[in-house]
């Protein structure tokens, strides 16, 4: 009976173990997916020269392979130190600041979230993941 007891045990930390290691898993290929959007979207912004049109429209080809979360209610979060773009898409939950340096030059920062759906609980995990561009050059003043 003394045996039985200690292989129960055994097993139940083996479980928990698991279970940790695999929600460790989860968050790491959710944190990469984010990650990876919110470098295609300073990507796209970088190469058309800040958020218009063209922009939008490259983004939103990006978000629909890469299988982004869709959210046409979404609200962007106020920030103190910028304001937000006005977004060309309802689509996708990101947002898109504007930061003003001086006369020249201006950045954009680009604020994804990093969503862990969990079969019981939907989105109970909501972290959110902001990027900076570089610097760019203003040529019409």
């Amino acid at each position: 009976m003394n045996q039985s007891v200690g292989s129960i045990a055994l097993y139940n930390i083996v479980l928990i173990f698991i279970v940790i290691v695999f929600a460790f898993l989860a968050a790491t290929v959710s944190y990469s997916k984010a990650f990876r959007v919110n470098s295609r979207i300073i990507f796209a912004i970088e190469k058309y020269e800040g958020y218009n049109d063209l922009a939008a429209s490259e983004i939103e080809d990006v978000l629909k392979t890469l299988g982004y979360t869709y959210d046409k209610n979404f609200v962007c979060p106020n920030r103190d130190d910028a304001e937000a773009v006005e977004r060309l898409s309802n689509n996708y939950a990101y947002c898109i600041y504007y930061y003003k340096e001086d006369a020249r030059h201006y950045t954009y920062g680009v604020l994804t979230y990093l969503y862990i759906d969990l079969p019981f609980v939907k989105d109970i995990i909501k972290v959110p993941v902001y990027t900076k561009t570089e610097r760019i050059f203003r040529f019409n003043i």
